[in-house]
C-alpha cells in the first residue's frame, strides 16, 4: 500500500501518563496486488492471499472462516420501512 500520513496520535497510559505507543492514521493512495492473487471478478481472493493480522503484543492471527455480510446501504434499502417504523416507536426523552 502507498499511503500519505494524515495524523499521528500518541496513546497515553492513564495511570503513568507515559506515551506507550502512537496511532498512525494515513490515507491509502494506491494498493498494489499481484494479478495471480485476484479472482475472476478482479477482487482479492482471500484463500490465495492468506493475510495475517497483528493482534497486539507478540500475538498474530490468520484468516480462518470467511463470510459475507450485506453492506449497510443494502440492508437499509431492503428494510427502510421497518427501520423507520421501529425508530418512530422509540419514546423520545
Amino acid at each position: 500500500m502507498e499511503c500519505q500520513l494524515f495524523q499521528t496520535i500518541p496513546m497515553i497510559d492513564p495511570t503513568s501518563g507515559a506515551c506507550t505507543t502512537t496511532l498512525i492514521l494515513a490515507h491509502v493512495k494506491y494498493i498494489h496486488v499481484r494479478k495471480d492473487m485476484l479472482n475472476d471478478r478482479g477482487t482479492v481472493d482471500i484463500t490465495k492471499f492468506k493475510p495475517i493480522s497483528r493482534l497486539g503484543d507478540n500475538s498474530y492471527g490468520r484468516v480462518g472462516d470467511a463470510f459475507k455480510l450485506p453492506r449497510l446501504t443494502e440492508a437499509w434499502g431492503a428494510n427502510e420501512g421497518k427501520i423507520r417504523e421501529a425508530m418512530e416507536s422509540v419514546p423520545a426523552d
